[in-house]
């Protein structure tokens, strides 16, 4: 979780005449709002005489014969101040507000502002934006406090730009992308127990739909990070895997090879037993050696997949009973598709059929293909006897489903109305390309 206090850092934004003065109650106001208030009240106060002496001398005017005006223009005098003092007095917060403040609530501007604030953030990431957001918008609208907490890929994080003031409202708004709640912007009012204004509301939600694009943005690219790094790291543990099967296994039985050819050149005239035996011993480490070569081989890419391509490979899946029968319903001629995912087909489906034979209780299955211009599809369907109701996913369905999300696919599993179970694995074939 991220805090930011910015008041602490001297590198950002500070909002102009923040010094705080403690007031009896415990109550923190700036010098912006000590302004602002006498000037409301300076104002409202000049207001009401001017109306009161206004009326009274109109008043003295129309009765110039007396010394004194009737009791009843004081009173006319009172009935309009009391009726115009709040109107007048929300008209004045207003305009005291932009000349204090320095705002205004044309949604534009200030979003202008907090895109020119974004760009120069060099890297769209969570602790990068969140920071320039939420300071942007205490510093234009000049909040005392504003937080955002977001949902990122590594749980909820949350920054926080000054203090709430005591006695002041607090204001939550969603923030929305696509009708898909992704955050938070947490405010209050700028002074104790004046709730925002209606410009302010809704000032903060154009503002909110902007910041809520801009999350979304910031959670693509911290996937896309960490979309990289995984690739990264699963490329150096299948290079340190090819490594250590190369060194553990197919080096020392090289080297046996060697130390035993070594000895067969000295027997193989003074004892040709013992040559026969040596022979018959090379003969079985060439045979492991070539069965450690064929399961890296076929652990990098299936053999099937080069000597068949895909739909012959799945015609000539193995299946390790003579109970099941099956069919394969795939076009006669594929269009071009990537490595990666014709591996990722031919491994969903070779699982699928590894699940049937071991817990379906099925005699038959079916593997249908079918490929157009934007979508792969895969479905295997069988007439075993389905999922238990007390059915946990295990190593194969969760490897089904990574090796799809891993191209930006999909598996479902579905029971079938007849018995049985469908796997349906969808890909996009513009999200796997060869590297």
């Amino acid at each position: 979780m991220i805090s930011t206090t910015p008041h602490a850092d001297p590198t950002s934004p500070q909002l102009p005449g923040q010094m705080h003065r403690e007031l009896r109650g415990g109550v923190r106001l700036s010098g912006d709002v000590l302004l602002s208030h006498g000037l409301l009240y300076g104002i409202l106060v000049a207001y009401a005489s001017a109306v009161y002496g206004i009326v009274v001398t109109c008043g003295g005017f129309i009765y110039w014969w007396t010394i004194n005006p009737p009791w009843w223009f004081t009173l006319l005098a009172l009935v309009i101040i009391v009726a115009t003092i709040l109107p007048v007095r929300s008209w004045l917060h207003t305009c005291i507000d932009r000349l204090v403040y320095d705002w205004h609530d044309d949604p534009y501007a200030v979003i202008n502002e907090l895109r020119q604030h974004l760009d120069l953030e060099p890297d769209q990431t969570p602790q990068t934006i969140l920071p320039a957001i939420v300071a942007t918008i205490a510093a234009t609208l000049r909040l005392p406090y504003v937080e955002i907490t977001a949902e990122f890929g590594s749980g909820a994080q949350t920054t926080t730009y000054g203090t709430q003031l005591t006695q002041t409202d607090p204001l939550t708004i969603p923030l929305i992308y696509r009708d898909v709640q992704i955050g938070a912007l947490h405010t209050a009012g700028r002074r104790p127990n004046e709730p925002l204004s209606a410009s302010d509301l809704r000032l903060l939600h154009d503002l909110a739909r902007q910041v809520g694009i801009t999350l979304h943005a910031a959670r693509l690219s911290n996937a896309l990070q960490a979309s990289r790094e995984q690739l990264v790291t699963a490329r150096e543990e299948e290079r340190r895997r090819i490594r250590r099967d190369l060194h553990d296994g197919l080096g020392p039985t090289l080297a046996a090879l060697r130390l035993q050819l070594g000895a067969l050149r000295h027997t193989v005239h003074d004892n040709p037993d013992e040559a026969v035996r040596i022979l018959d011993e090379l003969r079985a480490d060439v045979r492991s050696a070539t069965a450690d070569i064929r399961r890296l081989v076929y652990d990098l890419r299936p053999p099937l997949l080069d000597e068949f391509g895909l739909v012959g490979a799945l015609r000539n899946l193995e299946l390790s009973t003579d109970e099941l029968t099956r069919t394969v319903d795939a076009p006669a001629e594929l269009p071009s598709l990537p490595a990666a995912l014709e591996v990722a087909i031919y491994r969903i489906a070779s699982e699928a059929l590894h699940n049937i034979v071991r817990h379906a209780q099925a005699t038959h299955c079916a593997i249908n293909l079918d490929v157009d211009e934007t979508t792969a599809t895969l479905c295997v369907t069988d007439n075993g006897c389905g999922l238990p109701a007390s059915y946990l996913a295990g190593i194969g369905h969760r490897s089904m489903h990574e090796r799809a999300t891993e191209l930006g696919g999909s598996v479902t599993i579905l029971p079938m109305l007849a018995g049985g179970l469908s796997i349906i694995a969808r890909f996009p074939r513009t999200g796997a390309q060869d590297d």
